[in-house]
């Protein structure tokens, strides 16, 4: 029920790093968002049989402790990505908003630390 989440957050992990290659760094963070997001709320499916519907990554942390005992060290560790990422999900779709390259560096560094971090649960 829940693989097509993990499926869509692979394809949103890949059009970050093609949007990054092409140097279109808001863009990389958007769709980093969105990879963070449905695998998170893959995890939470997987073990819980549902998913909150929300973006904000306190909150899908917070149920992630439930499942990954490190997950709020993660999360603690990379909090100002997170903002900024939650930020970019609104920022990039309406309002125009800009990100350097090294703030889109960061994102895909972390994503990828996260789908190592997390791997035994996705």
């Amino acid at each position: 029920m829940s693989d097509f989440l993990k499926r869509n957050a692979e394809y949103f992990k890949k059009k970050a790093r093609e949007a990054f290659e092409e140097g279109v760094y808001s863009f990389a963070l958007f769709f980093a968002e969105q990879a963070f997001q449905l695998y998170i709320k893959y995890i939470l499916a997987k073990r819980f049989g549902d998913y909150p519907k929300t973006h904000r990554f306190s909150v899908l942390f917070e149920l992630l402790c439930n499942v990954v005992a490190d997950a709020k060290k993660f999360y603690e560790e990379n909090v100002e990505l997170f903002e900024i990422l939650e930020d970019s999900y609104v920022g990039v779709r309406y309002l125009g908003r800009e990100y350097s390259r090294n703030t889109a560096e960061k994102a895909l560094k972390v994503l990828d630390k996260f789908k190592e971090a997390f791997k035994d649960v996705l």
